[in-house]
This record gives structure tokens, C-alpha cells and sequence, in this order.
């Protein structure tokens, strides 16, 4: 019996490590931004096929110098938490909305938060849909790691139950294409060319055991501002890491 786990498959003697149907998977994704320097309202993906009872994660990046992201909606009238922002030079931060209700045509949106100035300007966007993951009480990490001019980018130590899906999110000031960390995928990202603007990704690991001491990391060539975050998320059926 074979039992897909994300990043690798395990054979057994008819016995999985999860249940088939617990197995976190990445079934849609979409990257979107605007390199103008524009002040804007908000930032659309484009439209997909989203299922109900699946989880939306969405890494949001903006400029530093204009207002950060602060409300993501979507065309199914799905609830988007907000995980903890990350400020800098760039603004990044991760969205989710958790056992959403399913769309044909999905479409999700980031806007400006709504004090001070109510435009942002340099946004980028990816949107990820997971199966798989707990319909509850999904979020289990959030945390982050250095700021800064930086050459690459590890997050602070944390520790992951079995089946649960990491997410590191990064934006960086002009940059180079990024490279994964170790047993991560880059699901997307966009590189800015020539060095003109600024580049973002988001990259994603999925545990079969639980795991302590880990961190999430990303490296790209030279040095440019950096601002990361890294969330979990844990499967179905799963018991907490905390």
C-alpha cells in the first residue's frame, strides 16, 4: 500500500503512517503582484477550482514604506485569521482561512489595513490550497527569524507534529530565484528581473513524524533586505506539536 506524504512515499504492509484521507496535499496555487509601485486598494488572484472543507493559505507582501496588508476576502465569503505580521523594509505576512466553503471560480483578494493611509503599493500574493488539513483549530506554528540585508534566510527553531504542512513565506528587496531548503518545494514565487523591483515565494514541507528542533529555511545569491515568516498547519485528525 503506498501512503503520499508530501514530500516523500512510504510502503508499508498495507498500514500508512496517516490515514489516506489525513495526508495533507497542495491542490491549487496562484501567484499574483504589481511591480508598478502604484498605490492601490487591492490585489486580486486569479479565479480556481476550490473545494469545501479545505484550508487557503495565503502569503502577502507589500512595501515597507506604505500601508501593510490587512484583510484578505475571497469570492466564496470564506473567513481569513490573520497570522502574526512581519514588518521591514517589506511587509510580509501569512492568511488563512480554514474548512472553506468551495468556489468554481475562486477568486482571493488582499486589501490595505484600514488605518492611517489606505493604499498599499509593491504587493505580491500567493494564494495555496491545502486538503487534508484540520477543519478546526488548524494553525500550529507562527514564527519568523532575522531581518535585514541577508544572504539567505532560516527561521527560529520550532517543532511539528506528524503530518503537519510548513509554510515559509519571503520577500526580498530586488533579488536573485530562490532556493528551498532542504525536503522543501517552492510552490511559487516571482523574481523580479534585472534586480528593478522586489521578488517573493513561498515554499512548503510536509512532516510524516513529528519533529523537534527544526527550522524552515530559504537562500538566494547576495545580499537584499529580507523579511520571512514560516506557519503550520496541522493535519486532520492530528494532535497539536505545543
Amino acid at each position: 500500500m503506498r501512503c503520499a506524504i508530501g514530500v516523500f512515499t512510504i510502503l508499508t504492509f498495507g498500514i500508512c503512517c496517516l490515514n489516506a484521507d489525513a495526508a495533507i496535499t497542495m491542490v491549487a496555487h496562484k501567484v499574483n503582484k504589481d511591480i508598478t509601485g502604484a498605490e492601490l486598494t487591492a490585489l486580486a488572484s486569479g479565479g480556481y477550482d476550490s473545494a469545501a472543507g479545505n484550508l487557503i493559505a495565503v502569503w502577502a507582501v507589500s512595501y515597507g514604506g506604505a500601508q501593510p496588508i490587512g484583510l484578505v476576502t475571497d469570492s466564496a465569503g470564506d473567513t481569513f485569521t490573520a497570522a502574526t505580521p512581519r514588518t521591514g523594509a517589506w511587509n510580509g505576512q501569512w492568511f488563512y482561512a480554514k474548512n472553506i466553503k468551495g468556489d468554481s471560480f475562486n477568486v482571493v483578494t488582499v486589501h490595505p489595513a484600514a488605518t492611517g493611509r489606505a493604499t498599499f503599493k509593491y504587493v505580491g500574493i500567493v494564494v495555496l490550497e491545502y486538503s487534508g488539513v484540520d477543519k478546526i483549530s488548524p494553525l500550529d506554528v507562527d514564527t519568523a527569524g532575522p531581518q535585514g540585508s541577508l544572504p539567505g534566510w532560516t527561521s527560529s527553531s520550532f517543532r511539528v507534529s506528524a503530518g503537519e504542512v510548513v509554510l515559509l513565506g519571503m520577500v526580498t528587496a530586488t533579488g536573485s530565484p530562490y532556493t528551498a531548503g532542504s525536503g522543501y518545494t517552492l510552490e511559487d514565487s516571482y523574481i523580479t528581473p534585472g534586480n528593478a523591483t522586489f521578488s517573493f515565494a513561498a515554499e512548503d514541507q510536509v512532516f510524516p513524524s513529528a519533529q523537534s528542533d527544526i527550522a524552515a529555511s530559504i537562500t538566494w545569491t547576495g545580499a537584499h533586505q529580507a523579511t520571512g515568516a514560516v506557519v503550520s498547519f496541522k493535519a486532520a485528525g492530528a494532535v497539536s506539536s505545543k
